[in-house]
């Protein structure tokens, strides 16, 4: 019988957890490998003639796992593993800086009063800011809205990824 193989990297307080987690598609463990690596070099400074010696760790564990390509319900669990592997999780969006919003206008405003004199710099200027409130004020309920539809879909992968290893464990 033909097995798939698959290796993969994990930090040594991971790797039970990721021995767990490959289980419910059907791989089993094949090998383990702990991986200590250390490098030593010198660097010198850019700033000054100094010059440091400077060591570099690597630490991680190897895991190894096959899956038996002739086992009961093979082909449904590969189709679950895909699926599991496509939901993408959302990216959270990015909040509105006050700072962006009322800077401009106030370097603007400063800019104005310096070209065209006190009164009409000032009225130009405050235009300037109440207009920078105002797109902040549109920019922010925008990212309120942004933010409740990223915490649905959010919830709405994570309950399909639960969906995936329910169904995976009741094929194994």
């Amino acid at each position: 019988m033909a097995k798939d193989t698959k290796s993969i990297n994990v930090h040594p307080d991971n790797d039970v957890a990721a021995i767990n987690f490959f289980q419910n598609f059907g791989w089993e463990l094949f090998s383990t490998q702990e991986v200590k690596n250390t490098s030593t070099y010198l660097k010198d400074s850019v700033w000054t003639d100094n010059i440091k010696q400077v060591t570099e760790t690597e630490h991680y564990v190897k895991l190894t796992f096959q899956r038996d390509s002739g086992m009961p319900n093979y082909s449904k669990l590969v189709q679950l593993e895909n699926e599991y592997n496509a939901v993408r999780v959302p990216v959270p969006p990015n909040k509105p800086n006050l700072l962006i919003f009322l800077g401009i206008p106030l370097v603007l405003s400063a800019i104005f009063t310096a070209l065209t004199g006190e009164v009409i710099g000032t009225i130009l200027g405050l235009i300037a800011v109440a207009g920078g409130v105002f797109l902040f004020v549109k920019q922010r309920q925008a990212y309120n809205v942004k933010l409740a539809e990223y915490g649905e879909a959010d919830r709405l992968e994570e309950e399909n990824k639960k969906r995936i290893l329910r169904e995976c464990q009741q094929l194994i």
